[in-house]
């Protein structure tokens, strides 16, 4: 057997049988491990990527603009925008293969450019993809029209004939008070409109006797509709003097979720669907918590909050603490986190179906609201990176999630909690952690990485909220800040007895104390926080509104940004160089004469004579840093032995430079011309 040897007879490393058999042991055991491990546990850094960034906002513009119009040809718009999209990406073709980059430098392919063509080709692709992205919105979006101007209940609308109704009630109803009475709002998912079948849905503006009526029910409606307003999901209003006959009870899958919302409520002991407070009562306290605290369990737990009370309610928006009874992605992630933690045994793709199942269970308990539908469908991209075995970005995963929703539901685009939600979420993604990394320079890290959470959700948040209501708040962000993990103990704990409840009654009440008191630390903080100076501060209502308190969010954040700061000290320093010495009182003055005694020069020049100034200010001289030296400005002393000559000075480079080295100035005799100006 011929074997490579080296020169002394060894054998080479690379043929030694040992090593590759420890190569495969050592793939193998990674294998066993990555098998095992959880695809998303990586800590390395996550990149940037905002490719699908450009799409997902093209996508949301081209449907909030589509289902704005209203009226019979609503639907042409859409249509004629969507074809000259579909136009304009015929037309980028030419250039994206024509300037398209090259794979490698030797491309193979026919017609491939021998360097890179630059942002010719990139910009082309861009376009490209955000053309074919509106083409598609706008044609779903003007079928969806075409489809709701031909629906039996926008026809008798139009009419304006009393019609007989009949639909399912798919939301709690609520008590809301306005300057003349007090409505109960809810929405009835419409069936029937005088026997023919319907698809869409009506706001229901009722009196107390919808109260009784829980998520599920069957109705028969008798009323005169009216229209809403243009971009809205639902169809129609039906107004509160409605004939109102109640058909069926809950049953089926909406009946289950009545069920087990129900159940939580009577374990924490807050009032059911039927035991909704009117807006001026603030809840009676039972036991040692708050009032408002036991309604809000199911609010933070199930985004139930049909029955918290009015003052409370008020509290928590006025330091921006809504956002913790709709539930988002705080509570996708708390569920698929603990179900892959505790399946970790088992494959990828097995745990990725039980995430999947337990997220779809979630969605149909808590009801498919935008803020949900985002979360959920930006965890099934969380789910799809398990399956392949990679790490999932979280931008490119929100946008994607946008982009499905607005393709299947257009309307999402003019919802207020679905803007809410992504706003947020992409704050946090993109700017939690620099901001974190920024404050930790002054704050632990811990503390750094707790505050920076609130604090980008809030400012992401901002411009949305002032069209919502026309005021900001100075104490959102310490609010928010101490009520974190109170929210995640509560939404844990109150999930956990809402499914137990059903079984075992007793051990719900005690699973549902964490849940108890962390509401009753976010009513106590709600409350505090907003009868503080400066809760609420107001501020111009509409576009402007929000257009002006984001450019004071852009202005703050360039000024504390670190690149910005040194580029503004750059020009600061370039702007005052030229009075350096000669405005500034608190510069050091010119030396004295010579044969000025040391008091005369401390008295007159202010400065301490063992420092000297610095040589930027004397001619002929290069700048150096001020140093300490010995009455620097006296005249040199002799040299008590005679300065080499300077053929016998080694040359200042190598020993073959011709050129000679130039002496300091210092160095020479007081009398010379290079001597310093004040030592002659």
């Amino acid at each position: 057997m011929n074997e490579a040897r080296s020169p002394s007879g060894l054998r080479a490393p690379w043929d030694d049988p040992s090593l590759y058999e420890r190569l495969r042991q050592e793939q193998e055991s990674h294998r066993h491990r990555g098998r095992h491990a959880h695809a998303t546990s990586s800590k390395a850094p996550e990149a940037l990527d905002l490719r699908l960034l450009a799409p997902a906002i093209t996508c949301w513009g081209s449907a909030w603009w589509a289902v704005g119009h209203d009226g019979a040809a609503a639907w042409r718009p859409a249509l004629l925008l969507g074809a000259g999209c579909t136009a304009l990406a015929a037309a980028l073709i030419v250039p994206v293969l024509r300037f398209r980059p090259p794979r490698h430098r030797a491309d193979p392919r026919p017609g491939a450019p021998e360097r890179d063509p630059g942002a010719i080709g990139t910009v082309s692709a861009s376009l490209l993809v955000c053309a074919l992205c509106a083409a598609t919105v706008l044609a779903i979006s003007a079928a969806h029209l075409w489809a709701r101007q031909r629906d039996p209940l926008t026809m008798a609308l139009a009419s304006g004939r009393p019609v007989t109704l009949i639909g399912t009630v798919s939301q709690e109803p609520r008590v809301t008070a306005t300057s003349r009475s007090t409505l109960v709002i809810t929405t009835l998912d419409v069936e029937q409109v005088d026997g023919r079948t319907s698809s869409l849905s009506a706001t229901v503006l009722a009196d107390k006797q919808w109260l009784s009526l829980r998520m599920g029910t069957r109705v028969q409606v008798r009323t005169r509709l009216r229209p809403t307003d243009p971009g809205r999901a639902e169809a129609a209003i039906i107004p509160k003097r409605a004939g109102l006959t109640i058909l069926g009870r809950p049953s089926g899958v909406l009946g289950a979720v009545t069920g087990i919302r129900t159940g939580l409520a009577q374990a924490v002991g807050a009032p059911d669907a039927g035991g909704a407070q009117n807006p001026g009562e603030t809840g009676d306290a039972q036991g040692p918590w708050p009032p408002g605290a036991q309604t809000l369990v199911p609010g933070v737990a199930l985004g139930d909050d049909h029955a918290l009370p009015a003052q409370v309610r008020e509290d928590m928006r006025t330091v921006s603490m809504t956002h913790l009874t709709a539930v988002s992605g705080q509570h996708v992630a708390i569920v698929l986190g603990l179900s892959l933690a505790a399946l970790g045994v088992l494959p990828r793709r097995w745990r990725a179906l039980a995430g999947t199942v337990l997220l779809t269970l979630l969605v149909v308990l808590v009801r498919p609201s935008g803020s949900v539908l985002r979360a959920a469908t930006m965890g099934a991209v969380m789910l799809l990176g398990v399956v392949a075995g990679r790490r999932a970005a979280s931008v490119p995963a929100l946008c994607a999630g946008a982009i499905v929703l607005l393709l299947i539901d257009p309307w999402q685009s003019r919802d207020y909690g679905f803007a809410l939600s992504v706003v947020a979420t992409a704050g946090i993604v993109i700017g939690a952690r620099p901001v974190a990394a920024h404050l930790s320079r002054r704050l632990p890290r811990w503390l750094a990485a707790a505050v920076a959470l609130p604090l980008v959700a809030q400012a992401a948040c901002g411009p949305v909220l002032v069209l919502l209501q026309p005021s900001v708040g100075l104490w959102s962000v310490p609010a928010n800040l101490l009520t974190e993990p109170a929210a995640v103990i509560a939404t844990i704990s109150g999930l956990l007895a809402a499914l137990v409840h059903p079984a075992w009654p007793a051990a719900a009440a005690v699973i549902a104390w964490p849940a108890l008191a962390a509401c009753s630390w976010m009513v106590w903080v709600s409350r505090f926080f907003s009868h503080l100076p400066g809760a609420t501060l107001p501020w111009p209502k509409g576009v402007p509104g929000a257009l002006a308190l984001g450019a004071c969010e852009i202005t703050v954040l360039l000024l504390v940004a670190p690149r910005t700061r040194r580029a503004l000290s750059g020009a600061l320093r370039r702007f005052v160089r030229p009075a350096r010495g000669r405005l500034a009182p608190w510069q050091r003055p010119e030396p004295p004469a010579p044969g000025a005694s040391a008091a005369h020069r401390q008295d007159s020049g202010g400065t301490r004579p063992g420092w000297r100034r610095s040589s930027s200010s004397v001619p002929g001289r290069r700048s150096s840093p001020t140093v300490r030296s010995q009455a620097s400005w006296r005249r040199p002393r002799p040299r008590t032995r005679p300065p080499r000559s300077r053929a016998s000075r080694p040359p200042p480079t190598s020993p073959t430079s011709s050129t000679p080295s130039c002496p300091p100035p210092c160095s020479v005799s007081p009398g010379s011309s290079t001597s310093p100006p004040w030592s002659r």
